[in-house]
């Protein structure tokens, strides 16, 4: 049975079976059937694996491994270049916020010169108004002339060591308080071109 088994593998892709005699000599016995084209002889070393190129890029899944194990290095680029662009952006709002602050302080001087060239313009025209009109006046004069002492003595002492926000806040609450007093004194002004009709 074993000796059956022995010929039907030995027969398997097609050549004749030998008899297998064991003092026979070295030699390989040839084949019966011979094809026209031989296999060219392998190269040698096929069993091998080439040899490692320690200089060979790193392929990207060796890179997403190490990335994954937490290369300190490139942990490290990534943080400094984090820290840079905070400090980029600071200095960047810190840029936005000086420009921004200059336009708005020139904004508060002009408004706070046009108050004050109202304020003179209303002191100059007084002796000719009616005392009741005057009087009528007289508490909102003062008061638009306190607004802007308030105003002149933020612009020279709070400005510049504050926020564009903060500065930008008090501008318009100054400026909404000079609209209401500048309303209140031209229409007590209007009232007095009533009575002359």
């Amino acid at each position: 049975m074993a000796r059956d088994l022995f010929l039907m593998v030995m027969e398997a892709e097609g050549d004749l079976a030998e008899p297998f005699d064991a003092n026979a000599p070295d030699a390989a016995p040839e084949s019966t059937t011979s094809s026209p084209e031989q296999a060219p002889p392998e190269p040698e070393g096929m069993d091998e694996p080439p040899p490692l190129n320690q200089d060979a890029e790193v392929s990207p899944m060796d890179a997403d491994m190490a990335s994954l194990g937490g290369d300190e290095s490139q942990q490290d680029e990534n943080d400094d270049n984090e820290d840079g662009t905070k400090n980029g952006n600071e200095k960047l709002s810190d840029k936005a916020n000086a420009i921004l602050n200059q336009k708005l302080y020139q904004q508060m001087i002009d408004r706070n010169k046009e108050i004050e060239d109202i304020l003179d313009n209303i002191q100059r025209i007084v002796p000719l108004l009616p005392y009741e009109v005057v009087k009528q006046n007289d508490g909102y004069v003062n008061r638009l002339r306190t607004a802007l002492e308030k105003g002149k003595h933020y612009a020279i002492e709070k400005f510049v060591d504050s926020e564009y926000g903060e500065n930008l806040l008090y501008f318009h609450k100054l400026d909404a308080l000079y609209n209401l007093l500048e309303d209140e004194i031209n229409n007590n002004l209007k009232s007095l071109d009533d009575d002359d009709k």
